[in-house]
């Protein structure tokens, strides 16, 4: 509960700062949120009450990143491709995304499980590496057939 009181938050927030600054610079900044907060949760996590200001903050910074998928997905992709698209966009991530803990277990055998962790979100410098041929949708109307 306490990473999705968090995460509510963060969405909102992102869904501000999209329409404020844009979604490419919204979508880095999440990103940016999103290694740094994992990063710091799993390095930093010592006490049962570091929880209960930890999860919150990491769940802004990591779900925040969904409300920008709802609202930029759809405005890359013409009307007759829309949901197609979207659902193209979300299902193929979940596939590139299912052997990961696999590999975070099997790192886990000769590294310790907060080393792994951490490295394990460097994979958010692959998001931010994609913004570069992302196209900014910000005031753009959604493209038609």
């Amino acid at each position: 509960m306490l990473q999705d009181a968090g995460s509510l938050l963060g969405m909102f927030s992102f869904t501000f700062v999209a329409a404020w600054l844009g979604r490419r610079k919204a979508f880095l900044a999440s990103f940016t949120l999103c290694m740094v907060s994992v990063a710091y949760v799993f390095y930093a996590l010592k006490t049962e009450s570091d929880l209960y200001w930890m999860l919150p903050i990491m769940g802004f910074a990591t779900l925040s990143v969904f409300a920008g998928y709802s609202i930029y997905f759809p405005e890359i992709f013409p009307t007759r491709l829309r949901g197609t698209g979207v659902g193209f966009c979300y299902n193929t991530v979940r596939y590139l995304a299912a052997p990961f803990p696999f590999l975070m277990g099997w790192m886990s055998t000769f590294l310790p499980f907060r080393t792994v962790a951490v490295v394990m979100c460097l994979i958010y410098l692959l998001g931010m590496a994609a913004l570069i041929w992302a196209p900014e949708t910000k005031d753009k109307p959604l493209p038609e057939d």
